[in-house]
């Protein structure tokens, strides 16, 4: 676990992963991997990216909480080039209550700090779909410069969108507690959720009542 001021970094293991069937199937997911809706996730289908991630050697998926333990969403960064030190990043958030609050803007800026301060990298890249106006000024407040715009690049709800790209340099980072500090974040006040079953719990209860 890393700690940040509202959120957690926490590994993605079976009682964080539990949450992606119904996150996958999120519009977040969508926008964050600048997809058109399409046909639902299936569980196979989670635990195949999960693993995937998993053995990613340029990559890797992160979860994030809120200091409660509420799960919120996801952190990635994905195509890292060694040899240039740089990197795309990602976020998404799965619990909807969250889009906008600070919760999110601090997961992204943990993503951006492991990435700058543990994993020693040059740059960082990040894109959002046009119309995802708290997503672009999630990345502007985390530092993020724009630096262009793919016209109509993505098909989405029948037409075409513009992407606009962001970049953030290592030399631009004044670091993970000064940065936190200048954007005074506050947390939510959301309250946590009750932790789903999981399924083995299930089959198991199953069982007893056939007994």
């Amino acid at each position: 676990m890393i700690e940040g001021k509202l959120v957690n970094l926490v590994p993605f293991e079976e009682d964080f992963a539990i949450h992606m069937e119904k996150w996958m199937n999120e519009e977040s997911w969508f926008r964050a991997r600048l997809w058109e809706r399409r046909e639902p996730h299936t569980e196979d289908d989670v635990k195949k990216f999960i693993e995937k991630m998993e053995k990613n050697e340029h990559g890797t998926l992160i979860g994030f909480q809120a200091k409660n333990g509420d799960p919120i969403g996801g952190v990635m960064f994905d195509h890292e080039w060694t040899r240039v030190r740089k990197a795309e990043s990602l976020i998404f958030v799965g619990d909807e209550r969250y889009e906008g609050t600070d919760e999110v803007l601090d997961g992204l800026l943990m993503l951006v700090r492991y990435c700058f301060e543990t994993r020693n990298l040059h740059r960082l890249d990040a894109s959002a779909l046009a119309f995802d106006e708290v997503k672009i000024e999630h990345l502007k407040r985390a530092g993020f410069t724009h630096e262009g715009t793919l016209r109509q690049h993505i098909r989405w709800d029948g037409g075409y969108v513009d992407v606009e790209l962001f970049g953030i340099l290592e030399n631009e980072w004044p670091g993970y507690e000064q940065k936190a500090a200048s954007l005074d974040l506050q947390p939510s006040g959301l309250e946590a959720k009750p932790k789903p079953e999981k399924k083995d719990d299930k089959k198991d209860d199953k069982k007893d009542e056939k007994k």
